[in-house]
């Protein structure tokens, strides 16, 4: 017997997979802060961003290993609270 319960059910799964996917390979975009340059750069992951990062001369070694530890906590998460460009608990 088919149950009211039954058909919500197909239907939330059939909407989930159609409006609600997720997309893990979203491009992720670097700006620069100075309104004076024009420069946007894209990659297609946070690991290509960090790696051009990490060959730019004017980037410290320092701020390049808490992007990589702010990483490796992202990936951790459901969710994150940023404040003043750093990550909060």
């Amino acid at each position: 017997m088919i149950t009211i319960k039954n058909i919500l059910k197909k239907i939330s799964l059939i909407v989930n997979k159609y409006f609600f996917k997720k997309n893990n390979s979203l491009p992720l975009l670097i700006i620069k802060k100075d309104n004076n340059d024009e420069i946007i750069k894209e990659y297609k992951s946070i690991e290509d961003a960090i790696a051009d990062i990490e060959s730019d001369p004017n980037v410290s070694v320092e701020k390049i290993e808490i992007l990589k530890a702010s990483l490796i906590k992202l990936k951790n998460r459901t969710s994150i609270k940023i404040k003043d460009g750093e990550i909060i608990k």
